[in-house]
């Protein structure tokens, strides 16, 4: 048979091939392709896609199709391979031609985040190579150029917990580059670009502000589990079509998009790294123009014996060393949890997949976040982490079920936010966006002499992963509205003396 690829060299982050074959002897409904990289054992390394030959119209007949696919730069060459006798027992037909990769090095994966350090904007790319990796910026109006120099740091195959990240999933994540931009102003706007002064390799430009002043109005962006999708509609290990419909609408309007909030379950890769490289693509345009700030959800964190809180096995063998390498956040190594201001808002992170009980480290953490806050200078307190802290779901299972959890973390330090006067709880991980009253202790509260009522609940594991659909009825009367059927992601207002929150759908903008 013949297997052939065209055009046979590639350039940009996206890039549509066309794979075509012939001579198919009995072609069968057992027949499939796989995009790998050239230098992948096709025998020990699951495919980056794939997708059944009988899709192409008139192959049972002809033995004859083609298939439009759309390859993501990951800054190697790659390849179709042809399978016979199905996924389970797979038998190489044919391979096709190589697929050049023309531009290894030029900056991916753009993505921006605040720091520890005020003032300040930490920018992280990906490349193959590495030489001398910077980022060059201006200060408009000012037209000189400043130069920083970034640090160079990856991960590989040994740095992780177990199977498919060790094993079939793995691949190469390329060299990651961190440079710092620091003495912004609040809201400073600044214009860059990254690169690589010895490669002689740079990224288009881009504008990004620091973080705005506490009495600024700010508008932002809060989801979590996104995911990624890909346009050719091939099959991958996971594959999330509402998630462009999300970050397609984030893109629309990126003038309400001062900065995005995303709190787990990331990219849905669970040990397979080209879904990594595939999610990143997806949100670069974001990302690189936004602070992309992230919290670990169990799809980045678990694993058996890892230190993980709960023993099982969501994260495919990463245990956090992706997520930590991909997404720099101001925590220390294996403890992702972290505060930052932005304008009138004050977040606390937590991570839901490490111990939260009153003798924990994450816990202390809570008590001197909370106590550093400024009201006047940030009146909105919002407390987040991946996993909810209320919720109207009927999975009371033992261990990590969704009752089960958010009645330990409500046990652990409700209290605690209650008499710090917490305004929002943000969480994920049930696939649906709730809202409940102001609530404490399971009941709606009234305000009181202050004004303060309790924390109202926002779950907004809505972005991009099938929709959970496991509500209970009736409804629990904490809760003011529950939509587990649609996808979508929430923009805030906020200044000095108001907050709105409104829930979006992503398919209709509205």
């Amino acid at each position: 048979m013949a297997l052939s690829a065209t055009p046979d060299s590639f350039n940009a982050t996206f890039n549509w091939v066309t794979v075509s074959w012939s001579g198919v002897d009995a072609p069968s409904l057992q027949d499939w392709l796989g995009l790998y990289e050239v230098d992948d054992d096709v025998t020990k390394t699951s495919p980056i896609k794939f997708q059944y030959a009988h899709v192409s119209k008139n192959y049972l007949i002809t033995g004859a199709g083609s298939l439009e696919v759309q390859i993501v730069n990951v800054r190697a060459d790659h390849m179709f391979v042809f399978f016979r006798n199905g996924t389970e027992f797979p038998v190489v037909a044919a391979r096709s031609n190589a697929i050049a990769t023309q531009a290894p090095n030029q900056p991916q994966q753009l993505r921006v985040a605040l720091t520890a350090e005020p003032g300040s904007l930490l920018i992280t790319w990906t490349t193959r190579d590495t030489g001398a990796p910077q980022v060059e910026y201006q200060l408009p109006p000012r037209q000189d150029v400043v130069v920083q120099a970034a640090t160079t740091f990856s991960y590989n195959r040994s740095m992780m917990c177990g199977a498919p990240a060790t094993t079939d999933g793995y691949r190469n994540p390329g060299q990651f580059h961190s440079a710092l931009i620091r003495n912004l102003a609040p809201g400073q706007a600044v214009t860059y670009r990254v690169g690589d002064r010895t490669l002689q390799v740079y990224s288009q430009q881009y504008s990004v502000s620091a973080a705005p002043a506490p009495a600024s109005a700010v508008d932002i962006v809060a989801f979590g589990d996104l995911g990624q999708w890909q346009l050719d509609n091939t099959q991958q290990q996971a594959a999330m079509a509402a998630s462009y419909n999300t970050t397609t609408a984030i893109l629309a309007d990126m003038a309400k998009t001062q900065t995005v909030h995303h709190i787990g379950d990331i990219s849905y890769a669970r040990g397979y790294m080209s879904q990594w490289e595939q999610f990143h693509a997806q949100i670069q345009d974001i990302a690189a123009r936004a602070p992309y700030m992230v919290g670990i959800g169990n799809h980045e964190r678990d694993w058996p014996n890892s230190g993980s809180l709960f023993q099982g096995t969501d994260s495919g063998g990463e245990c956090g060393v992706a997520y930590e390498s991909r997404f720099p956040m101001p925590t220390e190594k294996d403890k992702p949890w972290y505060a930052y201001t932005y304008g009138p808002l004050y977040f606390i992170v937590m991570s839901t997949e490490h111990s939260f009980g009153p003798t924990s480290d994450q816990y202390q953490f809570f008590v001197k976040a909370l106590a550093a806050v400024n009201r006047t200078a940030t009146p909105w307190v919002i407390f987040s982490g991946h996993r909810p802290f209320y919720i109207d779901s009927t999975n009371f299972a033992p261990g990590d079920g969704d009752q089960t959890v958010a009645t330990e973390m409500r046990d652990s330090f409700e209290a605690l936010l209650y008499a710090n006067k917490v305004d929002l709880i943000f969480g994920a991980h049930h696939h649906s966006y709730q809202r409940t009253c102001p609530v404490y202790k399971g009941a709606c509260q009234q305000p009181g002499p202050d004004g303060y009522a309790g924390p109202v609940i926002v779950d907004l594991g809505m972005a991009g992963a099938d929709n959970s659909q496991n509500v209970e009825k009736p409804q629990p009367a904490i809760f003011e509205f529950v939509n587990d059927n649609t996808h979508g992601f929430c923009r805030i207002h906020a200044d000095a003396t108001t907050f709105s929150l409104q829930f979006l759908e992503g398919a209709e903008r509205k």
